[in-house]
């Protein structure tokens, strides 16, 4: 599968259209798209444009918490939702942290999480597959999409981060050393999370934030304010 920028209705994003035929509708939003307050008519017109009847919106907290939403549940925090319910749009928002999706489309069932490296030092994504598992999803029908987040080119971090993913059992591989300066990998340490996991199928958009501040939201390049809007939804 190959990831494509695709329009609907305005909106620009990324996504794999083989896993839309599937049945697993989700994006990565390019800043070409309109203004996400996700209230009123911006709400409706999403939910137009992709055919979904409602929308969950969370507030990020760079933690582990992951909220299972099978029968109308609407968490307002945290960072990772399951989904279980058809046509409800899960949406998490990342300004250089890497969304990821993990998608078991035969059951159907699909979880999306918020891996900033907090997240990922407490082994969010690693945690979502398991309890998608314990849910009914099968290990061998999983995959995961990595979505665009600040890449081991731009994301410098002290050495506090290195010792705690040191601690938390990561390898040497999940960080880039040039010239006594240290950057993180968040890609390579979430693909070491899946793996462990038994998740042998992973897709990375490949796309760094920092470096394509032109389509993405970056923190580290001075918009705090912004955010990159990431979704995922099961069709049926």
């Amino acid at each position: 599968m190959t990831f494509e920028l695709r329009y609907v209705n305005g909106w620009s994003y990324y996504s794999l259209p083989e896993l839309e035929a599937k049945g697993i509708v989700h994006g990565f939003f390019t800043k070409e798209s309109p203004s996400h307050t996700f209230i009123g008519a911006d709400r409706n017109a999403f939910l137009e444009a992709f055919a979904l009847h409602d929308i969950i919106v969370m507030d990020q907290e760079h933690g582990d918490e992951i909220h299972i939403v099978t029968k109308g549940e609407r968490p307002d925090r945290g960072d990772g939702i399951i989904l279980v319910e058809p046509q409800v749009a899960a949406i998490i928002k990342t300004a250089d942290c890497l969304p990821v999706i993990i998608a078991d489309t035969l059951c159907p069932m699909v979880a999306i999480v918020h891996a900033g490296w907090r997240g990922t030092a407490k082994k969010i994504t690693q945690k979502a597959v398991e309890k998608m598992v314990r849910l009914g999803a099968g290990r061998e029908n999983m995959i995961a999409i990595l979505g665009p987040s600040i890449r081991s080119c731009c994301y410098e971090v002290g050495g506090e981060v290195l010792d705690i993913f040191q601690k938390e059992g990561f390898s040497e591989r999940v960080f880039v050393k040039k010239n006594d300066v240290v950057y993180l990998d968040l890609s390579r340490a979430n693909r070491e999370l899946l793996a462990g996991a038994g998740i042998e199928t992973i897709y990375d958009t490949g796309l760094c934030t920092y470096c394509t501040d032109d389509l993405f939201a970056s923190y580290r390049k001075g918009e705090q304010g912004s955010r990159q809007i990431n979704f995922v939804s099961l069709r049926r």
